[in-house]
């Protein structure tokens, strides 16, 4: 990353990143238009933007995967609609016709006061990530993302149980080592509990969350965090388990 702002990364640097991330790039690609060659013009121009954004300062802070097919949903809406004209698989239309108009990398990683959720986020394994990206922050069907992932929609709804689980702990963690006293330390784990259950147990924690700012906001930040959770767990979920 720093080499590529410095102008001093090397054509291997870009060539391994290129290699490592080219097929996912190209399978989410070709989910978004239905012209193979448009595809893969859109996977290049994916890598070309986000490598240009790299030296001008920008791009990626963390994995490049999740940014990439970020950039490749963007770049194909904003081709269909301007002069190429690309046309757009079914699916895709239909989600963007139905997209938020915010970015929605906004959703997750994008505000100032998320940092112990940003900092979560990061700390995950690469797959992880992806698989959170695609279901929390995309909405895209489990289909989609076992395309992109190259394994079944089945597999995708098992590793985003993992995913999300990970990303819960990953959390409290950082809320761990971010709280201010030994009194925070101590709640942190009636505070995971509390939100795994839907409510705050025991007045001890009740009465704490309501004279500590750092761990309300914590517990406030875990409450959403576990409703975008179960909405995802149950668009990803086979049709037969949905209650």
């Amino acid at each position: 990353m720093a080499g590529y702002r410095s102008g001093s990364a090397s054509p291997a640097a870009a060539d391994l990143l290129y290699r490592r991330h080219h097929p996912a790039t190209l399978r989410y690609a070709r989910t978004c238009c239905r012209d193979p060659h448009d595809a893969e013009d859109l996977a290049s121009e994916a890598f070309f933007r986000t490598f240009q954004a790299v030296r001008a300062g920008g791009g990626p802070r963390g994995p490049w995967r999740p940014y990439l097919l970020t950039v490749v949903r963007h770049t194909a809406m904003e081709w269909s609609a301007g002069e190429r004209r690309v046309l757009l698989t079914a699916d895709f239309e239909s989600w963007r016709q139905h997209a938020p108009t915010a970015d929605p990398q906004q959703h997750l990683v994008a505000r100032e006061d998320r940092r112990l959720l940003i900092r979560s986020f990061r700390g995950l394994p690469e797959r992880w990530q992806t698989v959170l990206w695609l279901t929390l922050v995309e909405e895209e069907s489990p289909h989609r993302v076992a395309m992109v992932l190259g394994i079944s929609p089945s597999g995708v709804t098992s590793l985003a149980f993992r995913a999300r689980e990970g990303l819960r702990e990953s959390y409290l963690r950082a809320h761990l080592e971010s709280a201010r006293d030994d009194w925070c330390r101590h709640y942190s784990g009636p505070l995971g509990a509390s939100v795994r259950r839907g409510g705050v147990r025991g007045r001890a924690l009740a009465r704490h969350l309501a004279e500590c700012a750092f761990c309300s906001h914590a517990y406030r930040e875990l409450l959403g965090l576990n409703a975008a959770m179960r909405t995802a767990g149950r668009t990803a979920a086979p049709a037969g388990a949905r209650g």
